[in-house]
């Protein structure tokens, strides 16, 4: 068993909700961590990247993405997003090779997953067929890191475990109107909604796709129990398997938030994916059992940070 303890850990993404939980609670465990943050595929991040590498010499990384972009991002970015996804991590799985580093952790999104894939999604699913059409870039470009971490240990034995992530949400997030995902842009909307007096609050789509989410205490703990209890190359999905459509999810953050008016659905705009859901079956069998975040507590919990951080939101890129 992997004992993080002993050892130095580096994480990236520690700009980001994930990363920057993962950082935080890593150093409340006492285990000595670095945090990286705002990583982009120019050749100063780059060589940052290798320098921190370099200069450290962790043990364990855990690669997690600077950002989480939403639907606006994928659609008006397609070509950044996509060489982001894919240089980052193969110049830190270069970087990691030549420091000794002893095992990776990539952290994936849900978009890796073809469009048709049966839901809930299986890890065995991956790779039989293309991602939805708006985001083959990024689910691509994620995918490819997977091929990549499966080479670098046949050929140099650097393990990198592949976790696949659910929607998370928290304190923390992004809730920047032009990039934030979908659970933070609907707490924001409905919470400003209600300081303002709004009667009405206009969501994208019908409602009518449904997505799961895992709050960010969930997730970070997950990945933590992974690195220490899991080894194979094949992905592991970390999920909740609490699917809820959009228009139920609208229901909820605005009862949770007390908001009182009409929710109103604009089907001009796209809703994205019909239905989200990861099977963690994998994971309920690999990592020591814990209790779930409840989705409504959850909820009030990120509302109640955000409003009182006066709406503040963490470095979008695009």
């Amino acid at each position: 068993m992997t004992n993080l303890q002993d050892a130095t850990v580096l994480v990236t993404g520690a700009n980001d909700l994930v990363g920057l939980h993962l950082l935080t609670t890593l150093k409340r465990l006492g285990v000595n961590v670095i945090g990286i943050g705002d990583l982009h595929a120019d050749l100063g991040s780059l060589q940052y990247l290798d320098q921190q590498i370099r200069r450290f010499k962790p043990e364990y990384v855990f690669y997690v993405p600077s950002e989480r972009h939403g639907i606006a991002v994928h659609r008006q970015h397609p070509g950044g997003v996509y060489y982001e996804s894919v240089i980052l991590f193969a110049h830190l799985l270069e970087a990691a090779r030549e420091t000794g580093v002893q095992k990776v952790v990539n952290v994936l999104s849900n978009c890796v997953y073809p469009a048709n894939a049966p839901v809930p999604h299986q890890e065995s699913e991956i790779w039989n067929g293309l991602p939805d059409k708006l985001l083959v870039p990024y689910g691509m470009g994620r995918r490819i890191s997977i091929v990549h971490s499966a080479a670098y240990y046949e050929e140099y034995g650097l393990r990198t475990i592949s976790l696949i992530l659910a929607s998370a949400y928290g304190s923390n997030d992004n809730f920047d109107p032009h990039s934030s995902q979908v659970m933070a842009s609907m707490i924001r909307r409905f919470v400003e909604a209600k300081q303002r007096g709004d009667n009405n609050v206009v969501c994208w789509g019908d409602g009518a796709p449904t997505r799961e989410f895992i709050h960010i205490r969930d997730a970070v703990h997950a990945i933590i129990e992974a690195v220490m209890h899991y080894d194979a190359n094949e992905p592991l999905n970390i999920g909740s398997e609490q699917e809820i459509s959009i228009k139920d999810l609208a229901n909820r953050v605005a009862q949770c938030v007390g908001y009182e008016g009409h929710i109103d659905w604009d089907t001009t705009k796209p809703g994205g994916r019909s239905r989200v859901c990861l099977d963690s079956s994998r994971m309920r069998a690999l990592l020591p059992p814990w209790e779930l975040v409840d989705l409504s507590e959850g909820v009030k919990e990120t509302a109640e940070w955000f409003s009182k951080t006066n709406n503040e939101t963490i470095n979008p890129r695009f």
